[in-house]
């Protein structure tokens, strides 16, 4: 630029014809603001998605989803506003856990986003999750010793089972466990060496467990030297609404009357009064009688209908509290296994 080309341009700045602003926001990176998908039950051939991005306007908008081959595009439907829908083909391979990124780009500069969402909907996502990721197998379990299961005398365990886990071995149902080392694919090993104070026979059991990722499973075999093929331990499921009494509260409870009480008061406080009365006190003595009467026998009353409450306090499996009250003895006691069917709680075994 030559010193004429410069002092112009200075020249037409300090004018105001040059909107340094405007350069200044297209010289910027730009922004995604958000990033979101119509979360779809099934991602099967046919399926629909509808994503939508706000961010910096008047940018190009690509995304790249797993499976998919070919970028797709969104439109601007608004300043800032882009949206647009792909149908899923049967040429795609879309897993249930696919990521999806959306770049922006605006001029020579981008910036990227990944979508926090899953593609499918929580509970079909969950279900998917489950099937690509079945409980976890023990297929052989084996023990050795040298005979003597006393202190300072040696267990050996194998197991074999599904590859990429974690074993444990527990002597005493899980307080404590041994961990094993996975030798190669799927066989996991270690040593135990027996403490004076550990109670072993060779009809202890060994309690095992394999976790893989977030699925365990559980076997168990006794200390007698061999191999065996175990039978998994059926962990039963999660009992919803399942607690403990933790304590029953009685509570006396001050009754509501009724109006019998006060006029049966009320009466009897007149007669009272009426025989009180002299001359022309009479009539005020009368009054005065029936208002009192009245009111004590609403008291009379109330003391008469006072009830009992019993406040049943359940401690839940899940840690939280719950109480329900009673206007009779329940019949439940504190540490009894009780259940909420709905709002009504019920004992069981």
């Amino acid at each position: 630029m030559t010193i004429r080309s410069y002092w112009m341009a200075l020249l037409l700045v300090t004018a105001g014809f040059v909107p340094l602003t405007g350069v200044q926001a297209q010289s910027g990176a730009p922004n995604i603001r958000s990033f979101g998908v119509n979360q779809v039950p099934e991602l099967v051939p046919g399926t629909e998605l509808i994503f939508r991005l706000s961010g910096t306007a008047a940018g190009t908008v690509l995304l790249d989803v797993d499976g998919v081959p070919s970028q797709l595009g969104l439109s601007e439907t608004s300043a800032g506003n882009y949206e647009g829908a792909y149908t899923i083909s049967i040429r795609d391979k879309i897993a249930y856990n696919a990521k999806v990124k959306a770049t922006l780009k605006l001029g020579n500069r981008q910036t990227t986003a990944t979508l926090a969402q899953t593609l499918l909907t929580d509970a079909s996502f969950a279900r998917a999750s489950a099937a690509a990721h079945p409980n976890p197998q023990i297929s052989r379990i084996e023990t050795r010793h040298s005979g003597a299961l006393s202190g300072g005398h040696e267990i050996s365990f194998v197991v074999n089972g599904s590859p990429g886990g974690a074993v444990q071995v527990s002597l005493d149902g899980g307080n404590t466990a041994i961990p094993l080392v996975e030798e190669k694919a799927g066989h996991y090993s270690g040593r135990y060496t027996i403490k004076t104070r550990d109670q072993v026979t060779e009809t202890s059991q060994a309690l095992v467990t394999l976790t893989v990722a977030d699925k365990i499973t559980r076997a168990s075999k006794s200390l007698v030297n061999g191999a065996v093929v175990p039978t998994a331990l059926v962990t039963p499921p999660p009992c919803d609404g399942c607690g403990v009494v933790q304590a029953v509260n009685i509570v006396k409870v001050k009754g509501k009357p009724n109006y019998l009480g006060a006029i049966a008061g009320g009466v009897a406080g007149a007669a009272l009064g009426n025989q009180v009365g002299k001359g022309d006190g009479k009539s005020a003595a009368t009054v005065l009688g029936a208002v009192g009467g009245a009111v004590a026998g609403r008291e009379v009353e109330k003391r008469v209908r006072s009830d009992t409450r019993y406040d049943v306090v359940v401690k839940l499996d899940n840690g939280t509290t719950r109480t329900v009250s009673y206007e009779s003895d329940p019949g439940l006691r504190v540490g009894g296994k009780v259940q909420f069917n709905g709002e009504v709680l019920q004992a069981r075994d």
